[in-house]
């Protein structure tokens, strides 16, 4: 039986790769697993493409094909933000130490490893299940109108519902999801596979689940599971970040994406919070909805934004993850003053994820009298210093509180 030998390619965000030799699969599983990616076919040169990826990076698995793409900032910057958005910066330093020898996917696979294990310590969380089954002897509660339905003026079985305790719950399940999808991924890393099996030996009894990655359920933490919380933060990041070409073999490929796009956000938002020493109530997840125009048609919704305890929103912000050329996109600040307009508000905050030649500035707009202000962030900075520059955006932002 001859092997299928898999050719490997390392992308970068952003960048072109030309001259791409792809079979018609290979590129139609691209275009699938991996739709942001600009797939152009070569000129002059046929069955080659120029390759372009957009901003979400890891890796897309192919049977023939490997891309692995890579951020344009370094790997320990990326873990520094998406472990700060999962409450794991204690786990940082025994992760960012094996970043010159592994990939993204195996980094985060590793880091959710050992949630898992530092989640587990105290031993599996458990809770009560609601079970129907037919039984020869009432156990639990009667169903009566099944009871009927199915089996008439018959005694026996009888129809029931009762309540079992057991580690077989969403939050478990969730995990063990997570470990068996990034298990997919093809790594080289002997750390990589050591710890996904010691984590998945943890899980022992939890059945195995497959959740679609925009039907990833969300958990309701209490006193009783907030333990989770950090495993579960990353847990659900890597299920809505992957993705399966399932084809008439099963499944023909599979690919690891996160949206630097959105992990930018979400950490933003979550250490302007931690700066201003206030919760979700008055720097949520999600801006109240207002609207541009009269009629009600045009809707904002800003990224960021401060709300007062009357409920009224005091300062709003956009967030961009992209790369800046020698001035600021007009669109964004469009976007931005529409959002100051529909707030009815004197100014608004534009955070880019830039190169380190961008400079920030603020743009005064005629007759309306609201100020544009452009905020650069460079990622490649030690992490004291990415907090520092949020805590000064946070210092500004409290003034708004007043």
């Amino acid at each position: 039986m001859r092997m299928t030998r898999v050719r490997r390619l390392k992308l970068a965000e952003f960048q072109t790769e030309s001259n791409v030799s792809l079979s018609p699969d290979e590129c139609d599983g691209i275009r699938r697993l991996y739709p942001g990616m600009d797939v152009e076919p070569s000129i002059g040169r046929p069955g080659s493409y120029n390759l372009t990826p957009d901003q979400r990076v890891g890796i897309v698995s192919l049977p023939t094909l490997v891309l692995e793409i890579r951020p344009k900032i370094p790997l320990s910057s990326v873990l520094f933000l998406v472990s700060y958005a999962c409450d794991a910066v204690r786990l940082l330093n025994q992760i960012a130490e094996l970043a010159d020898d592994h990939n993204l996917v195996e980094l985060l696979g590793v880091m959710l490893a050992r949630m898992i294990q530092d989640a587990t310590r105290r031993g599996l969380l458990n809770g009560y299940l609601s079970e129907e089954e037919s039984v020869k002897a009432p156990r639990g509660r009667v169903l009566f109108d099944e009871q009927l339905r199915r089996h008439q003026r018959t005694t026996t079985p009888i129809e029931v519902r009762h309540d079992v305790y057991t580690s077989d719950v969403l939050e478990n399940r969730l995990l063990l999801a997570a470990l068996a999808f990034v298990g997919r991924m093809p790594a080289q890393s002997s750390i990589f596979r050591r710890e996904l099996f010691r984590a998945q030996g943890l899980l022992g009894a939890v059945s195995r689940r497959w959740f679609h990655p925009l039907q990833v359920p969300s958990v309701v933490f209490t006193r009783l599971n907030r333990h989770y919380r950090p495993a579960l933060s990353l847990a659900t990041l890597i299920l809505r970040s992957g993705s399966l070409d399932l084809g008439d073999r099963g499944s023909d490929g599979c690919a690891f994406l996160i949206d630097m796009n959105k992990a930018f956000e979400v950490f933003v938002r979550r250490a302007i919070r931690s700066a201003l020493g206030v919760g979700v109530a008055t720097f949520p997840d999600v801006a109240p909805l207002t609207y541009l125009d009269q009629d009600k048609e045009l809707q904002l919704r800003p990224d960021l934004c401060l709300i007062d305890r009357h409920q009224t929103v005091r300062w709003v912000g956009d967030v961009k993850y992209k790369r800046l050329q020698q001035s600021v996109a007009s669109a964004d600040l469009y976007q931005l003053l529409a959002y100051t307009i529909g707030y009815d508000l004197p100014e608004g905050t534009l955070i880019y994820a830039a190169d380190r030649t961008a400079a920030a500035r603020e743009y005064i707009v005629r007759h309306h009298q609201k100020t544009l202000r452009v905020v650069v962030l460079d990622l490649s900075v030690p992490p004291r210093d990415l907090l520092g520059s949020l805590g000064r955006i946070a210092t500004r932002i409290s003034m708004s509180r007043s």
